[in-house]
């Protein structure tokens, strides 16, 4: 049996199967920082005097790694320990950036999940996909420290699906499937007088909706949950009859003593306290430039035998939604270019995408389109006359 004392300071000798050494560059180096029990077992050694440690800590010198103090723990390095692993002196400067970086790494691993989870949900090509991530999880980073990574993350990708065209409905409900909350209304809130017989009853567009009622005496309040897609929605009341301006004009438009369609206003999504906090926070900029009244203008059904013939191809929504996300980042970049240019290349990079060869091939000649008139069921003639 050979002693690592009898090679000094600067060797290390192991017995096990076969003999090994390995040159040491100090006294203590994780290679060589396990012995073996009686048992067989590995035992975990000091780093500092070599001894077995027992419990995570040195009986010998009374240092042991705590939770999170290693390397690879949840908490940063405090600065002596953060020297020692460097082996050089680590000034206050470097330690608090090191902090800090440590804290951003910690944020970002929820960030990029939630905005991963969200961006899915979009119908998307996959470039546009891995742009819009890429973008959210940046302005994500801005906003984490003030409103928390889950927050920072549902205003970071629903600014960036609006900036392209997206309607704040669509965003709240594909951002809802993830977080429920996000693709709702405010509850809307009427007061009725009711029958004297039988249940109150709600129908929303022909569906029934649960609700709230509060009993006010002679009349009864009803507070109605509604979701992004209920804008404009015809509301039915069931064994009773609103009460006279017993509701918000600017959220009811009323049809009848029963009847009244819902107005959706920006501010009665929940996904625009989201915005409005991030807005107020600091981190979220609204630019000069809004695209989308550009993707108004050069809409797809000013194109009447385009949208004919993807229409037919079931196609129609699959086209606008590559066409509105291409437009809006073209418009972004600008570069001077007139804004019908960049509608006309980004629909028919939308088409070519999307349209598979052999179906604008099929159509082609089943409508007998000539060839030099037809581009991935885009009709060339009709697009050169394309007026916003």
């Amino acid at each position: 049996m050979l002693a690592s004392s009898n090679f000094g300071d600067d060797l290390c000798v192991r017995t096990t199967s076969s003999l090994g050494i390995c040159a040491l560059k100090g006294r203590t180096t994780p290679s060589c920082m396990s012995e073996t029990s009686r048992d067989g077992d590995p035992l975990d050694l000091c780093e500092e005097c070599a001894s077995p440690l027992q419990d995570g800590s040195c009986p010998s010198c009374g240092i042991g790694f705590s939770d999170g103090a290693s390397p690879v723990g949840a908490a940063p390095l405090g600065r002596d320990e953060l020297s020692k692993v460097l082996g050089r002196p680590v000034g206050a400067r470097a330690h608090g950036s090191y902090s800090l970086s440590m804290q951003q790494e910690q944020g970002m691993g929820p960030l990029r999940k939630q905005i991963g989870l969200m961006v899915d949900r979009f119908r998307a090509s996959p470039e546009v996909r891995a742009s819009v991530k890429h973008n959210a999880e940046r302005l994500g980073v801005k906003l984490m420290r003030e409103i928390g990574p889950t927050k920072a993350a549902i205003a970071a990708v629903a600014q960036e699906f609006l900036g392209q065209g997206r309607g704040l409905a669509e965003v709240s409900s594909f951002i809802g499937e993830v977080h429920p909350k996000m693709g709702r209304l405010k509850d809307i809130v009427v007061d009725v007088y009711p029958a004297p017989e039988g249940e109150i009853e709600v129908l929303i567009d022909g569906r029934k909706r649960t609700l709230r009622s509060y009993d006010r005496g002679l009349y009864k309040t009803l507070s109605i949950p509604l979701f992004a897609s209920d804008g404009a929605a015809l509301v039915e009341l069931r064994n009773a009859v609103l009460v006279r301006n017993g509701y918000d004009g600017k959220r009811v438009k009323l049809l009848g003593p029963w009847q009244f369609e819902v107005r959706a206003n920006e501010r009665s999504f929940e996904l625009f306290k989201v915005l409005e906090e991030a807005r107020l926070s600091g981190g979220l900029a609204v630019g000069a430039q809004d695209p989308r009244a550009i993707i108004r203008k050069y809409s797809i059904s000013k194109l009447p035998l385009t949208e004919e013939l993807l229409r037919r191809t079931n196609l129609l929504p699959s086209v606008s939604a590559e066409y509105t996300m291409r437009l809006a980042a073209k418009v972004k970049e600008g570069r001077g270019r007139s804004p019908r240019k960049l509608a006309e290349e980004a629909l028919l990079e939308a088409c070519l995408v999307v349209v598979p060869e052999f179906v604008s091939d099929e159509v082609a000649e089943r409508y007998r389109l000539k060839p030099t008139h037809v581009k991935s069921l885009v009709v060339l003639p009709e697009l050169r006359r394309w007026q916003g």
